[in-house]
């Protein structure tokens, strides 16, 4: 697996993952949180959407450990919960995750499209693409 190099937008992110964990402000304005070694970085595009808009959330989740690290991915989308409405509006398919073994400085991506269908305000999305460890990113999200 290669490395996936940060997009273009920049994403307001606060983040739990397992137990609470070491944020850390990246380039570009993302917000990375780290656990047992594991580095997950969540962006929205577009970062402020518009009620009735398309939403791609894209998840990578790096490996800073210095040795190998067994992890269990999402795999046809991502888990989304929180007070944002999000409507799914194509057939995924029905595989949820995978087992890989992620070699230090490896990365696995994940990414999901929802139609956002809450009105005008201010909400908050979960994001998880590991389910082992189990690890959620909080991401504040501003609706116009």
């Amino acid at each position: 697996m290669r490395p996936i190099l940060a997009t273009t937008s920049a994403v307001l992110l606060t983040g739990i993952l397992g137990c609470r964990s070491t944020e850390s402000l990246a380039p570009g304005g993302l917000r990375q949180v780290t656990v047992q070694g594991l580095e997950q970085t969540v962006q929205l595009i577009p970062v402020e959407p518009q009620s009735g808009q398309g939403l791609r959330i894209v998840s990578v989740v790096a490996n800073r450990s210095s040795g190998p690290v067994t992890v269990e991915s999402r795999m046809c989308g991502l888990d989304i919960t929180g007070n944002l409405a999000l409507v799914m509006n194509y057939a995924r398919c029905a595989a949820y995750s995978r087992s890989l073994v992620l070699a230090a400085g490896d990365t696995v991506t994940g990414s999901d499209i929802r139609v956002v269908s809450s009105p005008p305000g201010q909400y908050t999305v979960l994001v998880r693409q590991l389910v082992q460890p189990e690890a959620w990113v909080e991401v504040p999200v501003v609706v116009h």
